[in-house]
């Protein structure tokens, strides 16, 4: 049986103490962050878009196909996009 006055800090893990909690940065390094930050985000956000678009031409296309086999004559011609 363990007693805390035999635990020694080698049973923790080192992630457990060897970081620390807050950072000190000065404005110029909080301002490069948030705009590293702000970047990222925005490349994840262009991922995204692409990944929708891909997914509206699909179906569009698979609109038109179906159109163009099943739409009668006067649909056709009112059909827009």
């Amino acid at each position: 049986m363990y007693n805390i006055q035999t635990l020694s800090f080698d049973m923790l893990p080192t992630s457990y103490y060897s970081k620390p909690s807050v950072y000190v940065l000065s404005d110029s390094q909080w301002t490069e962050y948030k705009r590293q930050q702000a970047l990222s985000e925005i490349t994840e956000l262009n991922k995204l878009i692409a990944g929708h678009q891909q997914a509206i031409d699909r179906l569009k296309e698979t609109r038109k196909i179906l159109e163009a086999d099943y739409a009668q004559p006067e649909e056709k011609a009112t059909v827009t996009e």
